[in-house]
């Protein structure tokens, strides 16, 4: 419960503006995209970082849980203030602070939104490759909280891999920087890498640096349709392990296309699954030439391949892909977004074991995602007002982890733990492990005010 006293003292450090104990507003607030709710006891817009740290500082001294929030893009109930308290919106900071052309760095407030960023850079002919598909919208701020990845993180990784530097508020209130603006640096212990992917639970990240690449000037762009999921997950072993380096890998299982075939008026061919494929680079005969032997290695597997010879081709393949979410929503009441991920050599195993997972609880799963890395997004369709489709659809859940742990996989592998996984986090990780993560958590965190609740549940 807030009391008065303390909405006064918050609205003394962000002004009366930028404090709501509304109750209407507070509902807005209390779910992300994901299945979790939980209502806020009240929602504060700090704009600085001496605001950020004045805000901590006061939670601590009350030990008051502080949940930071993006966007709200997230699908696994990382920013669901599970616990009540303060929910601490970062969507005020929104400034871009600097475009280094000469280094290729940009320094950024946590509220930028992607798109925002990388409209920003197109001039430069510079780009932030990791591109979650909530790009239009999602704060840069949420990516690092939460590793996040997308499409063409196959190729270019995840967003650990483009930070360079951050200024993070710990819980108590303390101000750090850390990091280098150098693409090579050891000096101590990495605690960029440490806060990327910690789900807000060790601080409120309020500025961060980030590494810039060169935009590809060419790309090709073909889907192919196996007869098989087994098939399709022969060709994309066969094309990732042969060096072509796509800047994509996808996959859409049948229930997928079928769903984006009645939303988006697209017909496709008879196929278990459809796979896309493209290639970027800076000249034109690379690209086809990578694309030529991806387009071989699939026909081999049995798959029937169509390249996009134009460009208006290619956005048509790609608007198949990023309409599967809106499509699926369309077929039940409710849905799981899973994100378990696995060895490439194992996505062909694991697409034919979440079909039989879907047959022995007797729920539709829709199945798509970043097959190129293993990253995988079984989509777990039901309604949550029946008890006994809630429950089977929760079962199913827990056989999809298990079947990814099973073959050497892990939980998640750009969604995040949050709420959604902490039941099943000591599934992948054991009891030392879960020991030096507390006592991580414990030095930063004394009080355990800074997002409870999240990863391991307690």
């Amino acid at each position: 419960m807030i009391g008065e006293d303390l909405v006064r003292e918050l609205e003394g450090i962000v002004g009366p503006e930028n404090v709501s104990t509304d109750l209407v507003e507070r509902l807005c607030y209390a779910r992300d995209a994901s299945e979790n709710r939980a209502l806020p006891g009240v929602v504060v817009w700090p704009q600085t970082t001496e605001q950020v740290s004045a805000i901590l500082k006061l939670a601590n001294e009350h030990k008051v849980p502080v949940t930071p929030r993006g966007a709200g893009t997230c699908l696994s109930g990382g920013p669901v203030p599970i616990r009540g308290g303060i929910l601490m919106v970062m969507t005020k900071m929104n400034h871009i602070l600097d475009i280094n052309i000469e280094d290729m760095l940009a320094l950024v407030e946590p509220g930028v939104v992607w798109q925002q960023l990388n409209n920003a850079l197109e001039p430069y002919g510079l780009f932030l490759p990791p591109d979650p598909a909530s790009g239009s919208v999602c704060t840069i701020g949420g990516c690092v909280a939460e590793n996040a990845g997308g499409v063409r993180a196959v190729k270019y990784g995840t967003f650990r891999d483009w930070v360079q530097w951050l200024e993070v508020v710990l819980p108590t209130g303390e101000v750090m920087e850390t990091g280098a603006r150098t693409r090579k640096w050891v000096s101590g212990y990495d605690l960029v890498r440490l806060f990327v992917g910690s789900e807000g639970t060790l601080g409120v990240i309020t500025k961060i640096m980030l590494r810039l690449f060169p935009r590809p000037r060419h790309r090709a762009v073909m889907s192919a349709f196996a007869p098989g999921l087994r098939e399709a997950g022969k060709a994309i072993f066969y094309v990732m392990s042969r060096g072509l380096t796509p800047s994509a890998a996808e996959i859409m299982d049948k229930y997928t296309l079928e769903a984006v075939s009645k939303y988006a008026g697209m017909e496709f061919p008879d196929c278990e699954a459809m796979l896309i494929f493209e290639f970027d680079g800076f000249t034109t005969s690379d690209v086809r030439a990578r694309l030529r032997e991806a387009k071989k290695l699939c026909e081999a597997s049995n798959l029937k391949v169509k390249v996009a010879e134009t460009e208006a081709e290619a956005n048509d393949i790609w608007r198949a892909r990023k309409s599967a979410s809106p499509a699926l929503a369309r077929l039940r009441p409710s849905s799981m977004h899973e994100d378990a991920t696995v060895p490439t050599s194992k996505v062909a195993e694991m697409l034919v074991r979440v079909r039989e997972i879907s047959k022995r609880w007797g729920v539709l799963i829709a199945t798509f995602g970043h097959a190129g890395d293993g990253n995988l997004h079984p989509v777990i369709l039901f309604d949550e007002r029946d008890p006994d489709e809630h429950d089977r659809a929760m079962r199913a859940a827990e056989d999809i982890f298990k079947a990814a742990i099973e073959l050497g996989g892990t939980l998640t592998g750009e969604h995040g733990i949050g709420l959604s996984k902490a039941r099943f986090f000591s599934l992948e990780h054991g009891s030392v492990e879960i020991k030096v993560l507390r006592a991580i958590k414990k030095a930063l965190d004394p009080n355990e005010i800074l997002n409870p609740g999240k990863i391991w549940g307690d």
